[in-house]
């Protein structure tokens, strides 16, 4: 009997690597928002205008606004 384990089939074609890559950058994305909003709502919280907060975030007015 052979010793082929989904894993090593995953590893053989690449997939792992793959899935790895992916949804580390998909992780990242994820905190990088986080990280955006988190200023924004700290912006806000010391009074800079909407307009300011949206420019140094990167964030629209209406994202802001919710």
């Amino acid at each position: 009997m052979s010793d082929v384990t989904l894993e090593r089939v995953l590893e053989r074609t690449g997939l792992i690597a793959k899935w790895e890559a992916k949804y580390k950058a998909e992780g990242e994305a994820i905190g990088e928002k986080r990280v955006k909003r988190e200023v924004a709502e700290n912006l806000i919280n010391i009074g800079l205008p909407l307009e300011q907060v949206a420019q140094v975030t990167g964030l629209d007015i209406e994202t802001l606004t919710q």
